[in-house]
């Protein structure tokens, strides 16, 4: 039935602090927590003097310790004040230091007591950090371990109090660590057994897991679980995943035990142009090169080169690509030149990989056949294709029943392109037109992904002519970045029309065969940052939103730069545009028009 409620009068109070006549008893609610914060009421006077006592103790007990330190007294009353001082605030990181500076000088057994202390510390303040690296300087300074039970007991009810305590979480994995591992994984099952949402048991079991990694097995087992390890973490993801589609715990989880086997660095393509005397080493990962003692070294005709590696990035950091200049060649007419054959070897590969300049030829390459499963996510594409194959399945089935899981459309996206780019082209367009719609918030990532997928579609269509012309060809595929250029190095016509890229990257350095570039109707502003393309010849940025002549500066670098388009650009509009464009780049017809 209904509550009966009197109208309201002048008699009845519209609120707490307003109205006349007699006043509401007091409502039990008033200062229960509102959106999950407890309104509290302002301290009065009885509790400002207690703040102020505590202020005056905690420095008068900082001034003590800090006159203490100086003349080098690290006594019994330095463990005491600060003891008193860290009850109060655990987070006070001088008194922690001081702690550990005076109790090696303690006659009796301190550890027990100083546990205990730590203990009651994070009872203040659980995420301390000051107090768990004290526990763990504590344990590590220890004369005999303290037994391991005690400690998983503390890390139990701090995880009881809060799940996603990631310092219990880390103190707890360093004990596994001394002790049997398949414990631990019994114990993360059981938080998921109840809670498949708790994502720090998903990632403390994936670091449990890290051990069964095989370093010095083949490229297909480097770092895989074991196939029996393997078919019970998919089913304990399957079954969380069907419990709670929505949830992305599993989901992630299931991305990081699939990409596991890594496949480590290896050479992808040798280049080498008479010409620019520059021999091109391609990895299949970026690689740092040292200037001193090198794990890259290469040899022509029997003799090492002493050039030094730069980055293909022309900049000092991780790249794919590197260079070396080679000796000055005879460029006499072509029946004279020599024939010159290259060796490089890369240490952490014992493989080495050779090709030959003819002498009637101004380039030569190698390079590895590309493989469709290795291309667009290497690290699962070399696992067991019936594995990936099972979830794929599993993933179909699911969004029968759920159509919108984000986690779900995104892994069954990236398991299609990883199995078989060109066969499940366009599922995987509908999986990620359907993600975007899903979750809009994360429509930048979804275009990133997306730029992948149709970049490794691009790759394996590309064309390659009699006359040594390699075309690769992407207009208008929503493209936001330009991924697997380490797969593009012998390309000579590159076709990014109508996309929506903000700019070249640097790692376009790598394609040294590269003459005509058409990245028009683009959102590309400036250059900065575009390398020194060789043999780069025509450049088209027609429609792209450039408005200033210095943008282009970097062109001045790409010495057969023959022909540049720049209609419908603001640029293009300035009357002084033509005169800025002429001193900049004398040697380029600048097509404006």
């Amino acid at each position: 039935m209904a509550e009966h409620r009197p109208p309201l009068s002048q008699d009845t109070p519209r609120n707490g602090n307003a109205g006349f006549g007699p006043r509401r008893p007091p409502d039990p609610s008033a200062h229960a927590p509102q959106h999950g914060r407890l309104k509290t009421r302002p301290p009065d006077a009885a509790r400002r003097r207690q703040r102020e006592e505590k202020l005056r103790i905690y420095r008068s007990a900082m001034a003590t310790l800090l006159e203490k330190r100086a003349r080098g007294e690290l006594d019994a009353e330095v463990l005491a004040l600060t003891g008193t001082v860290l009850a109060a605030n655990p987070d006070v990181g001088t008194c922690w230091n001081l702690r550990r500076c005076a109790l090696p000088s303690t006659p009796a057994d301190w550890v027990p007591g100083e546990l205990a202390f730590v203990g009651a510390c994070l009872g203040v303040n659980p995420k301390s950090y000051g107090a768990w690296h004290h526990r763990g300087w504590v344990l590590r300074h220890a004369p005999a371990p303290p037994p391991a039970p005690a400690e998983r007991a503390l890390c139990d009810r701090l995880l009881a109090a809060d799940p996603r305590n990631f310092h219990a979480w880390e103190h707890r994995r360093a004990l596994a660590a001394e002790e049997d591992p398949e414990a631990e994984l019994a114990f993360a099952g059981a938080l998921l057994s109840r809670d498949f949402s708790n994502f720090s048991a998903w990632h403390h079991r994936g670091r449990l897991l890290a051990p069964a990694r095989t370093p010095g097995s083949p490229a297909g087992g480097a770092g895989a679980l074991p196939p029996r390890r393997l078919q019970a973490e998919l089913e304990l993801v399957q079954n969380a995943v069907f419990t709670d589609p929505n949830d992305q715990s599993a989901w992630v989880y299931l991305r990081c035990i699939l990409s596991r086997a890594s496949p480590p660095p290896r050479i992808l393509c040798l280049y080498v142009n008479r010409e620019d005397a520059t021999l091109a080493v391609t990895f299949s990962r970026p690689v740092v090169v040292g200037a001193a003692r090198s794990a890259l070294t290469a040899t022509m005709d029997g003799s090492a080169l002493e050039g030094v590696w730069r980055s293909g990035e022309g900049r000092p950091r991780p790249s794919h690509t590197w260079l070396c200049d080679l000796p000055l060649l005879d460029l006499a007419p072509p029946p004279a030149w020599p024939r010159l054959h290259f060796r490089v070897t890369w240490e952490p590969d014992p493989t080495h990989r050779e090709v030959t300049l003819l002498p009637d030829e101004k380039e030569a390459w190698w390079q590895e056949p590309i493989v469709a499963r290795e291309l667009f996510w290497p690290e699962v594409g070399v696992a067991e294709a019936s594995v990936l194959e099972a979830q794929v399945e599993t993933c179909r089935e699911l969004l029968e029943l759920e159509p919108c899981s984000r986690g779900c459309l995104l892994t069954l996206a990236l398991l299609l392109a990883a199995l078989d780019p060109l066969a499940h082209e366009e599922e995987t367009r509908r999986c990620l037109r359907g993600l975007q719609e899903a979750d809009p918030l994360r429509s930048g990532f979804v275009a990133d992904v997306a730029s992948r997928a149709e970049a490794a579609v691009g790759v394996l269509r590309r064309e390659a002519g009699p006359d040594g012309a390699v075309r690769l060809r992407l207009p208008r595929k929503g493209l936001t970045t330009l991924p697997l250029l380490e797969h593009m190095v012998l390309v000579t016509h590159l076709d990014l029309a109508g996309n929506g890229l903000g700019g070249l990257p640097p790692a376009l350095g790598g394609l040294r065969r590269l003459q005509v570039l058409d990245v028009s109707h683009n959102k590309v502003t400036t250059l900065q940052g575009f390398p020194p393309l060789p043999r780069l010849e025509e450049l088209h940025l027609d429609g792209n939103p450039i408005s200033h002549a210095s943008a282009l500066a970097p062109l001045a670098t790409c010495p057969r730069l023959a022909r540049l388009r720049l209609a419908e650009t603001p640029l293009a509009a300035m009357p002084e545009a033509a005169a800025h464009l002429a001193q900049l780049l004398p040697h380029v017809d600048v097509v404006l028009a």
